[in-house]
């Protein structure tokens, strides 16, 4: 009997557990894109759609791993994966979320953690990924994969008009915190208004300057509410597609190291319209002679973004040239 090709062994698992991410998208109204030429480490990407069946642009990758092998670490509330240290760097610095999903296919289960998140988490206790057990795509909401790549319950809003109406009437309730959108995101701009900054300090700033406008005796209070308000205003940065930033590294200080972000994002090309709309607006003020500020003055314009010094400064740049010129000479 003549010899004939052979399938190797690892091949039907394989495609089960593809086959069963491709039924997930199904199932869940989203797109599956199998790479179909060369597997890196990623089998494919999954796109999401709003419920009524748009395209988004936000993607995941998805690397699975089908068979009974791969539940052998059992850690308790997890299993434990222990990649390739190729496949962590590669996983690590990809370019959009990726999933790494374990497949049982005697029960159908699908398993998974967002493995670019949990190796970009600081103080990662081990060289494995842990996946929790309660873990289940097939039976996960449609977003939840989604966190990371910055897709929410938000939704986006067409008309820029409408945000900026929004953006201006969204305030902190709490008036220990006087803030708003369009002052985060007007004062915020910077890098030539091609930019824009968040952190706390520019939070407190504004409180500080509206709370000595109004001549209060209240003093500047941050608490569950406000905490919620400020970030809940980085994810409408990204939900409206206003700055493109990590929102997953922005979920690493908020969930992991309980503080609030702090970036410079470049304004995406709707941004960008943004601040024209704004200007618009305030020129039609301005001719009306609502608004009288100085020519010099306008409200989306350039803030300038410097490190402050500190007293210990002069000593560390005296440390670091030290050490500079001793490691270059091999000591």
């Amino acid at each position: 009997m003549p010899l004939l090709p052979k399938v190797e062994e690892t091949f039907q698992p394989g495609r089960a557990g593809v086959n069963a991410i491709a039924e997930f998208a199904r199932i869940k109204g989203m797109i599956w894109r199998e790479n179909t030429i060369k597997d890196l480490g990623i089998d494919g990407q999954i796109e999401y759609l709003t419920p009524k069946g748009h395209g988004t642009g936000r993607l995941v990758a998805v690397q699975v791993k089908s068979g009974p092998s791969y539940f052998e670490h059992d850690h308790g509330d997890c299993w434990r994966f222990y990649p390739e240290q190729k496949h962590l760097l590669y996983w690590e610095r990809f370019p959009i979320p990726v999933i790494l999903a374990l497949h049982d296919p005697s029960s159908g289960q699908i398993a998974w953690t967002d493995v670019r998140q949990h190796l970009r988490r600081p103080n990662r206790a081990h060289e494995g990924v842990d996946v929790p057990k309660t873990s289940n795509l097939m039976t996960e909401a449609r977003d939840e994969i989604f966190e990371t790549a910055g897709v929410s319950a938000e939704e986006f809003e067409d008309d820029l008009e409408k945000v900026l109406m929004f953006m201006c009437g969204k305030r902190a309730s709490d008036a220990c915190l006087p803030v708003s959108y369009i002052e985060f995101f007007s004062l915020g701009l910077t890098n030539i208004v091609r930019s824009l900054y968040f952190g706390m300090d520019l939070a407190i700033s504004i409180a500080e300057a509206n709370l000595s406008r109004r001549n209060s005796e209240i003093g500047i209070g941050i608490g569950h509410a406000e905490d919620e308000f400020l970030f809940d205003y980085v994810k409408f940065l990204v939900s409206q597609d206003l700055a493109t930033l990590d929102f997953g590294d922005c979920l690493i200080d908020w969930q992991d190291r309980r503080m609030h972000p702090r970036f410079v994002a470049p304004l995406t090309s709707r941004g960008r319209k943004l601040v024209k709309l704004v200007g618009s607006h305030e020129d039609r003020l301005r001719a009306s002679g609502m608004l009288t500020p100085p020519p010099w003055l306008h409200v989306a314009q350039e803030r300038i973004l410097q490190l402050l010094t500190a007293p210990s400064d002069d000593y560390r740049f005296e440390l670091v040239y030290a050490f500079a010129d001793l490691v270059r000479d091999g000591k």
